[in-house]
């Protein structure tokens, strides 16, 4: 691309759809703040809970801009795919945020544990990055200004993989097979979140790869 960073050029449209993937970008940071501070006081969890379905509504109404923009967009600031798979991929995030979420409530959970809040922290940390991803999409210069942050993620998924497993680990040497049954769907609710985390920073890295 010529001077001035990637996306120097923008049309209107363009815009509305790079400013609609940054407003998912806060949109998911915003969900996974709640979630923490859900599981690190657990008080309110049900205010709380409504509180973070709100926000995965608000994703909904964005991503359904995104589509849609697109519809009346003949030429767009990134490949259709990528975007669709970006917006999606978020989505997705939000939606396994709002999953964990809603089972402290239906599973009537009094306490959490140890394991549920520093997975939560690492999603808020996945969550920090996939933020920073978007907000660069409208300038960045080269793939280095997409890769560190993709390499985190990747750290992060790493870090949420092995505090599962010690998790479920710690679950199964427990004989309340009820609270094993709920404990595993929350851990995993967490977990699949910094998942699809990972998905995002791999589409950055195919979008770094073509434009940087």
């Amino acid at each position: 691309m010529v001077g001035g960073g990637f996306l120097s050029w923008i049309r209107s449209n363009d815009k509305e759809i790079i400013d609609a993937l940054e407003q998912q970008g806060a949109n998911v940071l915003k969900a996974a703040n709640v979630l923490v501070d859900l599981i690190s006081n657990f008080d309110k969890v049900g205010e709380r809970n409504m509180r973070i379905k709100d926000i995965e509504h608000k994703g909904d109404e964005i991503a359904h801009s995104i589509y849609l923009i697109m519809d009346k967009t003949f030429v767009t600031p990134l490949d259709r795919e990528d975007i669709s798979k970006l917006t999606s991929e978020v989505d997705e995030i939000l939606d396994y945020i709002d999953g964990a979420a809603d089972r402290f409530v239906l599973f009537k959970i009094t306490k959490p544990t140890a394991y549920m809040l520093e997975l939560a922290k690492i999603l808020l940390s996945a969550t920090q990055e996939v933020h920073e991803l978007m907000t660069r999409l409208r300038s960045f210069k080269n793939s280095s200004d997409l890769v560190e942050h993709c390499r985190n993620i990747s750290k992060y998924e790493h870090e949420a993989d092995s505090i599962y497993r010690l998790a479920i680990a710690e679950l199964f040497d427990t004989n309340n097979a009820v609270e094993i049954i709920k404990f595993k769907e929350i851990y995993l609710q967490l977990e699949d979140a910094v998942n699809r985390c990972q998905d995002v920073a791999d589409t950055f890295e195919d979008i770094a790869l073509k434009y940087g």
